[in-house]
């Protein structure tokens, strides 16, 4: 075999490129917040438990001081010790000490759900977005719900563009939704939420066809991934995760016009019942055997 062979061997056998991150947890929206609910619990667990120092970012809700203060009681009635909120009323507020003094202190950050646009306008590119980075990398444990759960990924859906009527349930067509730029805590993979309840799929296809390579994943509500440092994603919760591979892809995007239908083949899908794991850089589940 030559050189050259042998390069285009260990190319096609890469994993998906992954950068140096702690454990995240994106979650599907209406996550069940009474004592015993599994993923809620989860992450406190994870942490610190009773000794967990929990960060809440509300910026992403029409009612931030509401939600902010909401959070902080449920996570210290899960047992933590001690859980805050985010005051981020302008982008101004994501660069000062106070808020990074926060994220500085925690070992677990949770964002919460409400408008994408919000989070994308008050944080990404901030010092509070790189604040959550590094803490990450150092171990953090970072979960979001809803709209927190789809900015943790370095692309995110924003909402739909109204191109083909609402992208609830509709097939999958050129345009649909708008993408914008993440905390890119995840990389290779796009996350949607609300997912088998709003009828999700098309939208997520529509973005996953334009962009070949990506992972998407799509979470139930009360339904959550747990993905580590090694790559392995663990599925949580009373739903179902869905995960669309597009490394073998082909579609017709760039031959469509917005709004008409697309054509995708050569995907893999997978669903994720609770407990079950699959294995982010070789895109397959791990501990079911082959029938």
């Amino acid at each position: 075999m030559s050189e050259e062979d042998g390069l285009s061997a260990a190319v096609a056998s890469a994993p998906s490129r992954r950068v140096s991150q702690g454990p995240v947890m994106p979650i599907g929206g209406a996550e069940e917040t009474k004592p015993g609910g599994e993923v809620l619990e989860r992450f406190v667990d994870l942490a610190g438990g009773e000794n967990a120092r929990i960060a809440n970012i509300p910026t992403a809700s029409d009612d931030p001081q509401r939600s902010g203060e909401g959070y902080a009681k449920l996570f210290r009635e899960l047992g933590a010790k001690k859980a805050d909120w985010l005051r981020v009323e302008q982008r101004a507020d994501a660069n000062a000490e106070e808020a990074l003094a926060l994220l500085r202190e925690a070992t677990g950050i949770y964002i919460t759900g409400g408008d994408q646009a919000r989070l994308v306008r008050l944080l990404v590119g901030t010092l509070v977005g790189e604040c959550i980075r590094m803490r990450n990398a150092d171990g953090v444990i970072v979960a979001g719900t809803s709209a927190g759960a789809s900015i943790l990924s370095a692309l995110m859906m924003a909402g739909g563009t109204g191109i083909g009527g609402d992208s609830n349930g509709a097939a999958a067509r050129k345009g649909m939704v708008d993408v914008v730029a993440g905390f890119g805590l995840l990389q290779d993979i796009i996350v949607d939420q609300h997912f088998s309840q709003r009828g999700r799929m098309g939208r997520l296809l529509s973005v996953f066809a334009g962009t070949p390579g990506l992972v998407g994943i799509g979470l139930d509500e009360d339904t959550a991934v747990l993905i580590d440092r090694e790559g392995t994603l663990e599925a949580l919760g009373s739903n179902m995760v869905t995960i669309v591979d597009g490394r073998d892809t082909i579609s017709d995007y760039f031959d469509r016009q917005n709004g008409e239908v697309l054509t995708i083949t050569g995907s893999s899908l997978h669903v994720l019942a609770d407990g079950r794991l699959f294995d982010l850089d070789v895109r397959r589940a791990i501990g079911l055997e082959t029938q």
